[in-house]
């Protein structure tokens, strides 16, 4: 009883999201599209989706790119979400065995290896925001994960390792970072994916209010310069 209620509530998630094992484009056309684009430094719009943050995303020249969006209506191969809302975070897509990094000094609250649905992820809580918020984010579809429950990290600090792709509804076809922001901390437990150390979207947050470089404006870190509290560098180290 209890697997046949995971499998219907895992249905039900890949039919609301539709990030799941649905595509619009073949692996081989994807690589084409981030070789077009130059291979870093930019957001992947299908079907010329305007920016669902209502602003535009400026990455950095030598970042990983972004490859389904916060709330945006397609997954990171193109297959159409019915509720964009769902997708509370940001894919990043980096290789198997690129550097994750701490995106904020913060304390590590939760590890998980191979997660049912997301595979490995973990969770830092970088303290409060500018506005009061605090600022729990998760770390899924990841490789080895290199600290544990407890660990103090340093902004820039190697976490983890980019991940393989994740095989399943909910690994979306490509390798890649899934970065999950929320100012309430999951209960754990028997949650899975993002609600582990998330919880509902009631508490989800945009990473991309949160950047050091302004909303919209994610910045590389870079050794040595100083950053204001509160406010994220790149979860990925770039190029």
């Amino acid at each position: 009883m209890k697997n046949f209620l995971y499998i219907l509530a895992l249905s039900l998630l890949v039919c609301n999201n539709g990030f799941a094992g649905k595509r619009d484009i073949s692996e081989s056309k994807f690589y084409s599209l981030i070789e077009k684009n130059g291979n870093t430094g930019f957001v992947l719009r299908y079907h010329n989706e305007k920016s669902p943050s209502k602003y535009e995303i400026v990455l950095p020249e030598n970042s990983p790119p972004i490859i389904s969006d916060h709330h945006s209506r397609y997954g990171v191969l193109g297959g159409s979400r019915s509720d964009p809302s769902k997708h509370g975070g940001i894919d990043f897509y980096i290789k198997p065995g690129e550097a994750i990094i701490a995106a904020a000094d913060g304390k590590v609250y939760g590890v998980k290896i191979k997660d049912r649905c997301v595979g490995n992820q973990f969770a830092i809580y970088f303290g409060k925001g500018p506005d009061g918020k605090k600022l729990y984010a998760t770390h899924m579809h990841v490789g080895k994960i290199h600290v544990k429950k407890g660990d103090e990290v340093k902004r820039g600090q190697l976490v983890a390792d980019g991940g393989e792709l994740v095989k399943g509804p909910c690994g979306g076809g490509m390798q890649h970072l899934h970065f999950h922001m929320s100012k309430i901390k999951g209960k754990g437990g028997s949650s899975w994916g993002s609600w582990r150390f998330l919880g509902g979207p009631k508490g989800w947050l945009n990473p991309h209010e949160y950047w050091t470089g302004g909303r919209g404006k994610p910045e590389c870190f870079v050794e040595g310069k100083e950053y204001p509290e509160g406010l994220l560098t790149l979860p990925v180290a770039c190029y």
